[in-house]
């Protein structure tokens, strides 16, 4: 995750700090790409990841957990990552100026 800074983490704390029971990042493919939590809940965490293929919402709400939402991120595990990134207006100015000064256009077809 290209934009993980100190500010993320004191958002998630500032969530915790105000009763939340977990705050969870997500990236655009769905997936957390973090989790926060004031201490160690297995059952929490148990529930997390039975409900990782897209049902962990409904599952916080069927339980009554009090969920913090931070912003999304793009995960960059393809070439096609990082050119999505790269005309993100959201990402980094000197990462996403540091890729479309090294990404090839994609074949066209």
């Amino acid at each position: 995750m290209p934009a993980l800074d100190a500010r993320l983490a004191v958002t998630a704390l500032d969530d915790l700090a105000a009763g939340c029971d977990i705050v969870l990042g997500a990236a655009h493919d769905a997936r957390p790409y973090i989790l926060a939590v004031l201490r160690p809940d297995p059952a929490l965490m148990a529930l997390v990841e039975r409900s990782l293929d897209g049902g962990v919402l409904g599952a916080f709400a069927e339980r009554g957990v009090t969920l913090g939402m931070l912003r999304h991120e793009r995960r960059l595990a393809s070439a096609a990552d990082a050119r999505a990134l790269a005309i993100d207006p959201f990402a980094p100015p000197d990462l996403a100026a540091l890729l479309r000064g090294r990404l090839r256009e994609p074949p066209r077809r």
